[in-house]
């Protein structure tokens, strides 16, 4: 696997991590609300955007600062491609995944005997995979994939 890849995986995990404190690991828990989607939606103006990400607040965007705001983006888009399959996969909607769920995974799978165990990222040891410990699962079969 590319460097690339494995710096995207440790980056997903630190950008699920960060979205995953306080008030927001609960919401993370439960599925998106269209509503509040659509509220975060038209805050995000171009304006709001470039003054995220112009750090330096110097009204232009180096190109240091214009990688770190594409890099957070593509962070974001892959955190709610997992959210939304983590959702579609928590058939009992319990806000996790029990052993059966874990085991429809596609990535698991595909793995197939070289899967590994869902106790293996059950890190609070309750039998589920929450969302933060899925990312985490995610990200080390990509870091791994390569080797």
């Amino acid at each position: 696997m590319s460097h690339r890849n494995t710096l995207f995986a440790a980056g997903l995990v630190a950008a699920v991590a960060v979205s995953l404190t306080g008030a927001a690991s609960a919401q993370a828990a439960k599925s998106a609300a269209p509503a509040n989607a659509q509220a975060q939606q038209e805050r995000a103006t171009p304006e709001t955007v470039f003054n995220s990400w112009d750090k330096d607040k110097n009204k232009s965007l180096s190109l240091e600062e214009f990688k770190a705001g594409w890099t957070e983006i593509q962070m974001r888009q892959a955190v709610a491609k997992l959210h939304q399959n983590f959702v579609q996969m928590d058939a009992n909607k319990s806000g996790a995944l029990e052993q059966n769920e874990f085991a429809n995974l596609e990535v698991i799978k595909k793995a197939g005997a070289k899967a590994p165990m869902l106790s293996a990222f059950d890190a609070d040891k309750n039998g589920k995979l929450e969302f933060k410990e899925y990312v985490e699962m995610i990200s080390s079969m990509m870091r791994n994939n390569g080797k």
